[in-house]
């Protein structure tokens, strides 16, 4: 926990050195804070590949950066100090006591207001307040007390973090499991360093934490700059803080809720384009803005493409937004040069001066994608060299991605993401929407089950509204964000009707490009969180609504009852699902603090929990030095981790990565297997003795099974 929070200081304190003046921009706090994550986020990252260059990857390399780091970070706080206290050089000590005095009692009176606001505000709102704090220590006790237990985290996720530290480098090994060296890396890079300074996993579910804490972050600032006031930027809070499927991801060692931090951050810097407080017209801030958003944007788009590359159906459409606002409004910073004259009569230097300001955007915008190659750069290269692809390999691209151009198909794809996303208990309902997609796509002509757009064997539909981690369901969230969006689209100003333009095509994005499966509502959580904001700005005119409905009783009395509706059945959801979500609840049986940290492990499949001790404890009354790994794509190999002996060298004796050959079975000290147990008899050297449990197996010389 000291480890935790020495890295959560940096954040407070960056955030403070990076804060922009008053005025330049919305939120300067929340965007000082989404500022410094970007900033640490690639940090992180340079210092894993850097040292990775060397096989340097050792929690000495690793803590000697973070030192390195506290101190940059200290002396520009202390700057930023200096620099807040003197404005004026060669002040007096006297003259620096008075504005010191000055800004403690301006701070004084800041938080009197905030406090006699707070005590001002309706009930219905402290009532919001209060789930939402109810909700976020809940999933904080739930992040801190579980053990990672998600699935992939123990196929891949977690798997390819031990091999790096036994490397000392993220290169590119031999494995039978693709995902464990095809799959962005992002968020894992994050969490080799706390694996590395602190020696084991108790902290990776903080990471998913602080990224949902982000996200709303992010979200809520989105809010105010589409022009939502505080009750809009509460409601917002709201919708993802009761979230399901935010919740579970909160508490958990998937990596989706990092990807929607990164994504969500890119979206309210992009935004600062269009609302950045400035003159009459606001080219004073603007044309100084390229600099310093083309980094943050640069360091986002990075973030997202080494962590997940599905972020980026939404960051390009919002970049691309970004560009032409600010194209446009290079061309109408020549007007000034107009006043009093006709356009015949301009001078060339203002002329010049127009061509500048474009220039200065195309600059900006070449450094945005230079930015983003320089973050997720190294990875794709190993992939280029591993693969012959940045992309990967074709298994990858063939089971993830849409095989097929056919719009009868995309369609489908489309409606069948749609119906799991908003799947409910109702299930008449669910059963309806379901029957109705299987219609259209009979009618169609078309296999609602296409192979080219569903994922391996999964059939098409599933109940999703159980909140479990990879399916759950969010029909509340999704209905009010989608009547938020298409609200912005009928009647918003031109940026909330750009906005939810951005998000349409990231929907459609998604639709042509990422096969239906089981989990897919897992895949879109950066798409709930950007489209939180439309359902707090709809949420906050309905409220204005019923305060101004005054003649018209029976439709300030159905707006109410539709509000409270809402709020009740979304805080029920997100209560219930850090109560009883699955795989790890707060209440119940399988309670976090009713089972051992090893049943914790395996609640998925406790039944293969003997198995695997029994294994392990097999092979490590043998003293092995390297043992050796068999496995399927889908097997489990985190649990070998942590229960063979620490110092145990494990090696994949299979492999699937081209140049990347695995060591003999008679040159490891024992072999440990998981499913794919055929295989693995077949690989044993002749005089051991392999032992079939089941689902897992073992083989060790000389017998002794």
């Amino acid at each position: 926990m000291l480890l935790v929070l020495w890295l959560l200081a940096l954040l407070p304190a960056l955030a403070y050195a990076l804060r922009p003046r008053d005025g330049a921009v919305l939120a300067p706090a929340r965007l000082a804070v989404i500022r410094a994550a970007l900033l640490l986020g690639a940090f992180a990252i340079a210092v894993v590949e850097a040292a990775s260059v060397g096989h340097a990857l050792t929690p000495a390399t690793v803590l000697a950066a973070w030192i390195g780091a506290t101190a940059a970070i200290a002396a520009a706080v202390v700057v930023r100090c200096v620099r807040d206290v003197d404005g004026g050089r060669g002040q007096s000590l006297d003259v620096l006591k008075e504005e010191l005095r000055s800004r403690r009692g301006a701070t004084r009176r800041t938080w009197r207001r905030t406090k006699r606001a707070a005590a001002a505000a309706p009930a219905w709102q402290w009532a919001l307040g209060c789930v939402v704090a109810i909700l976020a220590i809940s999933a904080a006790v739930l992040a801190i007390a579980s053990s990672p237990n998600n699935f992939d985290s123990q196929t891949y996720h977690l798997p390819r973090i031990e091999h790096w530290v036994q490397n000392a480098s993220v290169a590119v090994y031999p494995t039978g499991i693709h995902r464990q060296v095809d799959l962005g890396p992002g968020a894992e890079y994050l969490l080799a360093h706390l694996r590395l300074l602190s020696g084991g996993d108790s902290a990776y579910n903080l990471l998913q934490y602080l990224a949902g804490v982000g996200a709303v972050l992010a979200a809520s600032r989105i809010t105010a700059q589409l022009g939502g006031g505080p009750t809009a930027q509460l409601a917002t809070v709201f919708v993802l803080a009761t979230t399901p499927e935010v919740l579970l991801q909160a508490t958990s060692t998937q990596v989706d809720l990092v990807a929607a931090a990164w994504v969500a951050a890119l979206a309210t810097v992009v935004l600062d384009e269009f609302t950045r407080p400035g003159d009459a017209d606001g080219s004073a801030l603007r044309a100084a803005a390229p600099a310093p958003d083309a980094l943050y944007l640069g360091l986002a788009l990075g973030l997202i493409a080494v962590t997940k590359t599905t972020g980026l159906l939404a960051a390009a459409p919002l970049l691309l937004i970004w560009g032409i606002g600010r194209l446009v409004r290079d061309g109408h910073r020549r007007r000034p040069c107009l006043c009093g004259r006709s356009p015949g009569r301009c001078s060339r230097a203002d002329a010049s001066r127009a061509w500048t300001s474009r220039g200065r955007t195309v600059l900006a915008s070449l450094a945005v994608i230079a930015l983003g190659f320089a973050v997720a750069g190294p990875f794709l290269w190993r992939m280029q060299e591993a693969f012959g692809s940045p992309l990967g390999p074709p298994m990858l691209r063939e089971s993830i991605g849409v095989q097929t151009a056919d719009p009868r198909l995309l369609l489908v794809n489309a409606l069948r993401i749609a119906q799991t996303g908003l799947d409910t208990p109702l299930f008449f309902l669910s059963d309806a929407t379901a029957g109705a997609i299987n219609g259209l796509a009979n009618l169609l002509g078309v296999d609602v089950n296409d192979p080219r757009i569903t994922f391996g064997t999964s059939q098409f539909p599933v109940p999703a509204w159980y909140p479990d981690e990879d399916r759950a369901a969010f029909p509340l969230t999704g209905l009010a964000s989608l009547a938020g969006l298409v609200w912005f689209a009928v009647k918003g100003p031109r940026l909330r009707r750009a906005y939810a333009a951005a998000l349409a095509v990231a929907f459609i994005g998604v639709a042509c490009t990422v096969s239906w499966q089981p989990w897919v509502n897992r895949l879109v959580v950066f798409l709930i969180v950007l489209a939180a904001p439309a359902a707090g700005l709809l949420a906050a005119a309905m409220v204005k609504g019923v305060a101004r409905t005054v003649g018209d009783k029976r439709r300030r009395r159905a707006a109410v009852a539709l509000i409270a509706v809402v709020a009740s059945l979304a805080s029920v959801a997100g209560l219930l699902t850090v109560a009883y979500g699955y795989p790890r609840r707060l209440t119940g049986a399988w309670s976090v603090f009713s089972l051992t940290d090893m049943e914790e492990r395996f609640v998925r499949r406790l039944e293969w929990l003997p198995q695997y001790e029994a294994a392990a404890d097999a092979v490590a009354a043998t003293g092995p030095e390297t043992v050796g790994i068999v496995q399927g794509n889908d097997s489990w190999e985190y649990p070998w981790w942590i229960l063979l002996p620490e110092g145990t060298e494990i090696v994949a004796l299979e492999s699937v990565v081209p140049g990347q050959d695995p060591p003999e079975p008679d040159s490891v000290d024992a072999i440990v297997c998981a499913e794919d147990l055929d295989q693995c008899a077949d690989l044993v050297p002749e005089g051991w003795e392999f032992t079939d449990l089941g689902t897992v197996g073992y083989a060790i010389p000389g017998g002794g099974g």
